[in-house]
């Protein structure tokens, strides 16, 4: 780990989009710690995200996330996408670095078009400096990097392995990101997970004024794409009026022939229904 060179650790849950991160360790299970962190963070947050690894370091990713959402749904649902390094880089050295970055646009592109609010990356990057062929190199593509995602939107966590590194160039690579990835084990209260069939999204845990908001951009890019849609709400065992009371209002916003279903709603749910007399025709409840 490269210290002094970072900010403070960023808030995985509600990370800013456009956020430039990255892992520097001398220990592989830490940088395993790390992606899994950033990963399940996002996919809780409802983001797609991307892995760039090998076939052995997205099988432990996924056991990792296991511990704390169902991460084969995950990927059934195409939330989680995983890719080579090749796939995702190129196998020779690209002229222009804009090759590369023309990639991360149509990933970006696709992530909105299926009816996801964001798109994260975690990318291990330890052929990157022998591809582009040397750090110094590196270091320009991270600093285009910050620059792109900043403008597309997209947050990543780059992963390298400081025994590829020279003295130093961990330093320099540090100075083209936004901070440090934290690598803390901690479940979020709660997950906001896409699902395709029926076309929606499955709650689970407490939502509240902390997080309440990632439930709603949610929901509202999914009804961007197809606008009837059906929360499954088991397993929510807290849910504020502001949260229930921000949904009302958007299956009012639908657009004619739209609706939002709240389906296998528990008490705690419709308590909050019956004490706010929140009601519209777009929003339907299940009995």
């Amino acid at each position: 780990m490269i210290l002094g060179a970072h900010r403070a650790s960023a808030d995985l849950g509600s990370l800013e989009p456009g956020t430039h991160l990255c892992a520097l360790e001398r220990d592989q299970t830490l940088l395993e710690r790390v992606a899994a962190t950033f990963v399940g963070q996002g996919l809780a947050a409802g983001d797609q995200l991307l892995y760039v690894a090998s076939e052995e370091q997205v099988d432990a990713l996924v056991v990792s996330l296991s511990q704390h959402l169902d991460a084969s749904q995950a990927l059934a649902t195409g939330q989680l996408l995983t890719t080579s390094f090749e796939d995702a880089y190129g196998s020779s050295r690209p002229e222009r670095l804009d090759t590369v970055a023309d990639g991360f646009r149509r990933a970006a592109q696709e992530a909105h078009k299926r009816g996801f609010p964001g798109l994260r990356v975690a990318a291990r990057m330890d052929e990157l400096p022998g591809l582009l062929g040397s750090v110094d190199r590196v270091v320009a593509w991270e600093r285009m990097a910050t620059g792109l995602q900043r403008e597309l939107r997209v947050s990543s966590v780059c992963l390298y392995d400081t025994h590829r590194l020279r003295a130093g160039e961990g330093a320099s690579l540090a100075r083209e990101h936004d901070g440090l990835a934290p690598d803390l084990e901690v479940a979020p209260i709660a997950t906001f997970l896409p699902v395709d069939e029926p076309w929606g999204v499955q709650v689970r845990g407490e939502v509240d004024v902390s997080n309440r908001h990632l439930l709603h951009r949610l929901v509202l890019s999914r009804a961007a794409v197809v606008p009837r849609l059906r929360l499954d709400l088991h397993g929510v065992t807290f849910a504020d009026a502001c949260t229930v009371a921000r949904l009302s209002a958007i299956a009012a916003a639908l657009p004619e022939g739209g609706h939002l279903v709240l389906a296998r709603v528990p008490a705690v749910v419709r308590r909050v229904l019956e004490l706010t007399g929140l009601d519209h025709p777009k929003l339907v409840v299940e009995p």
